[in-house]
């Protein structure tokens, strides 16, 4: 590993690289929602009656907080729906997401998955903001999403809407390269008796059921429950797995409290057992946990809405949540409160302007306590965003929208945070719109960066290399252009072309700090902090295309170009410069759905991806070759009650390894799965 430093600091340099400063939350020690007050999109079912013309105005409400046409929103936005999700037959979100341009779904093994938008690729999903039902699913320890607590009735969720780029302005700090927004149906779609089970050579069993019924005449409910069983995946070391089984019970109730009021309140507890590979943090040389891991993850949530119609043209938006999440693994203990409280309003102040504006309040408290290697000081902290937004979108004509807005921000990690974004659209003709966007967002700093304090040598020894939190880390930083155009050929095509390019500032790098004697022990210690002193720069492009090639069936293809470069100014000691390549520079989708007689459908989807060159967590820097998978499946329709599903998964080889280091990762293999759905 060259950094071509002098002598005294490539020894220091090699000495935290060998010792590996290997905390794998990731290499580099290191999400509110829409307001619409009901669903505005067609059920599920009837999607598949839609020509093509109608989906693309399809209603999003994530890139501008209210309702708009997917094809007129001014950003790179695509909605996998519910009906994309039935005929792919997903079993996770993760899975859902691989039918997206530009957003890189890699399966670290059989729980663990690193997602991105625009680079940046990693098992902590840094830089990306992830929503449920205007829930951020956000945990401040390492400013990412633990995946496998993400249990979901597929059946259950609408729509996911996917902005790849920033969306700062109205969603506040580490919306940075997108924003994941899922959102699930309302009660009053979900009426009656759905009972779904199925078993596979991947997935070894899965059961959910859900009951919805209705309370006088505006008071509509369901109940719900799902268990999930996952094998393993091939890995090297028979003494450990990483298979999974998780189960969830929840509830969520609508109703119409007045002709001006209407009010959700869902709730929902989890809990599991996940398997590891590899233990959460490691460092060579030290002793970790041995034998059979696992975590051991539960927790619960509350969450309240109540939407209030002011008149024709304004509405009062009131969110609330209580969040706990619990994860006992054989490196530390996390427990994390959320609460959080939304307050927006919209309204026109006249014919040809919108205006949206609110605040929120979060309040945190995390405690962890380490199990012999891993460490925070102080262990338990009790965190504070404040912040509010405002946004004005402008016509100017019948042709031009013109978007501007800002986020304010106070947070106790980095202090203020401003975060402004000017987006507009232009319709050049009937069917055609070309947008454009120029955006400030950030990712701000973790317990992981501030409060971390691992001993990389032995604690014994004199001197000791210890990785420290850094209290004056400040938040990274990006500014993005982008350019797109989207375009309605003819009833049968659509074109979705989205540029853009972004620059970033004060990225993380840990650097040596200056050694000092700890007055406890005597000791000399060598502390490794993280820094902003890694700037970067990326170019890309994503292309999406539908053609209706016949009333029964329609075909999709997807491609999508990164060139990250990044540059550190100091010795760069987690290889952050080796992120650049963690990527594919090139992924490519190809989808078919194919409607047959008598209730059947055969779907397929095909992937390849490029290369990812280089791994962070890999001290030698080795990466792992691209490669391509196709995906089948078979539905029939037995009538309207009852539906069969087969799918095969990862058909062009028996296995493919996807990301991760050799420790942490396993072989992703070809699966069938069948399963059987009931609605009564």
């Amino acid at each position: 590993m060259d950094h071509g430093r002098s002598d005294g600091i490539a020894g220091a340099i090699a000495l935290a690289s060998t010792l590996a400063v290997a905390i794998l939350f990731p290499s580099r020690i290191h999400a509110q929602a829409g307001t619409s007050t009901a669903p505005s999109n067609p059920s599920p079912k009837s999607l598949k009656g839609l020509s093509l013309a109608q989906l693309t105005t399809l209603e999003v409400t994530s890139v501008s907080r209210s309702r708009e046409s997917l094809g007129a929103a001014a950003a790179a936005v695509s909605i996998v729906t519910n009906e994309d999700i039935r005929r792919n037959n997903a079993l996770n979100v993760p899975e859902a997401l691989r039918l997206l341009p530009g957003i890189h779904v890699a399966q670290r093994n059989a729980n663990s998955w690193a997602i991105s938008s625009r680079g940046f690729s990693s098992v902590t999903s840094e830089k990306l903001l992830v929503l449920s039902d205007t829930r951020s699913i956000y945990t401040p320890l390492f400013s990412g999403v633990f995946w496998d607590t993400q249990d979901q009735i597929m059946e259950d969720i609408d729509r996911i809407e996917v902005i790849r780029g920033p969306g700062a302005a109205l969603w506040g700090s580490n919306a940075v390269n997108g924003v994941i927004n899922i959102t699930t149906r309302s009660a009053r779609d979900t009426q009656g008796m759905y009972l779904e089970t199925g078993a596979g050579t991947e997935e070894r069993a899965h059961v959910a059921a859900r009951y919805g019924g209705v309370s006088g005449a505006n008071l509509f409910y369901r109940v719900f429950g799902q268990f999930t069983e996952h094998d393993a995946s091939r890995e090297p070391d028979p003494s450990r797995s990483d298979d999974w089984r998780i189960g969830h019970l929840g509830f969520r109730a609508d109703g119409v409290a007045s002709d001006q009021d209407n009010v959700t309140v869902q709730a929902k507890a989890y809990r599991g057992n996940i398997g590891q590979l590899q233990p959460a943090a490691n460092v060579i040389g030290r002793p970790g946990p041995q034998g059979n891991l696992e975590a051991r993850i539960a927790g619960q949530y509350l969450q309240g809405r109540w939407v209030r119609s002011l008149g024709e043209n304004s509405a009062l938006d009131l969110r609330a949540y209580y969040d706990h999440a619990r994860r006992d693994d054989p490196t530390f203990e996390d427990e994390l409160h959320t609460f959080d409280v939304d307050l927006q309003h919209g309204f026109r102040p006249t014919e040809n302007q919108d205006v949206i504006w609110g605040a929120s309040y979060r309040f945190m408290a995390n405690t962890n306590e380490g199990k012999g290697i891993f460490a925070l000081s102080p262990s338990s902290s009790d965190d504070q965003v404040l912040s509010a937004f405002a946004q004005d979108q402008v016509a100017l004509g019948d042709s031009v929208r013109l978007t501007l807005g800002t986020k304010l921000e106070y947070n106790d990690f980095s202090g203020f945070e401003w975060q402004p974004s000017i987006r507009a659209v232009w319709d050049l003709a009937p069917g055609q719109a070309l947008w454009g966007a120029v955006s400030r967002a950030v990712r701000v700093p973790t317990r992981l960066e501030r409060d971390i304090a691992v001993d990389v040598t032995d604690p014994a020894g004199n001197p000791v290399i210890r990785l420290l939190g850094n209290e004056d880390f400040e938040s990274e930083e990006l500014i993005a252009y982008e350019l797109g155009y989207r375009w309605q050929a003819t009833p049968a095509w659509f074109v979705d072309v989205a540029t853009y390019v972004s620059a970033y500032d004060k990225l993380a790098s840990l650097e040596l700090g200056v050694p000092f004697v700890d007055p406890s022990s005597g000791r000399t210690i060598i502390p490794v902090i993280n820094r902003n002193v890694t700037d970067g720069r990326a170019l890309g492009a994503e292309m999406f295309v539908s053609y209706a090639a016949l009333p029964n069936w329609r075909l999709t293809a997807s491609y999508a170009y990164i060139d990250l470069r990044l540059e550190p100014r100091g010795l760069d000691l987690n290889r952050g410069d080796f992120i650049e390549d963690s990527t594919p520079r090139h992924q490519f989708g190809l989808r078919s759905l194919l409607d047959l007689a008598d209730g059947w459908h055969l779907d397929a989807h095909f992937r390849s991806l490029s290369s990812v060159q280089r791994i962070p967590e890999i001290v030698s820097g080795e990466g792992l070759p691209g490669y391509s998978e196709l995906d089948v499946r078979l539905g029939w329709e037995m009538n309207e009650r009852i539906e069969l599903t087969l799918t095969g998964r990862n058909l062009l080889d028996s296995g493919h390894l996807e990301f991760g280091s050799p420790a942490s990762r396993g072989e992703i293999q070809r699966s069938v799965h069948f399963q059987v759905a009931a609605r009564f």
